[in-house]
């Protein structure tokens, strides 16, 4: 997977970049075929603000998170992007799983005849 990570209006400390990249890459447990993501990290006045956007088979999936800290806004917005790569996995499988039993039940039934 491919991690590009873009910061405005402030300075990108290595510590923050190390804390991003292993919750990104954390994301792969849950659906491993991640092609590409990239992150901005944006600060506003009061708030910062997290822009997570990552390619998927056939899909972008799109998250953003606005805290008061930056490693707060990483969190929620990593939390978003789990529940929509599980959301997306299951779906995946359930397509599969129904064009399979369609198969198997023609199948049948072309034996049974």
């Amino acid at each position: 997977m491919r991690v590009r990570i873009t910061s405005r209006h402030q300075k990108l400390s290595a510590q923050i970049k190390d804390y991003l990249e292993d919750k990104i890459n954390r994301l792969e447990k849950y659906y491993d075929r991640i092609i590409d993501c990239e992150v901005i990290l944006d600060s506003e006045k009061t708030k910062e603000l997290v822009e997570i956007n990552i390619k998927v088979y056939g899909t972008v999936l799109h998250v953003k998170a606005k805290e008061m800290d930056v490693t707060k806004a990483i969190d929620t917005a990593t939390d978003k992007l789990e529940v929509q790569l599980k959301k997306f996995k299951s779906k995946l499988r359930k397509r599969t799983h129904d064009r399979m039993t369609d198969v198997l039940n023609e199948t049948e039934s072309a034996l049974a005849e």
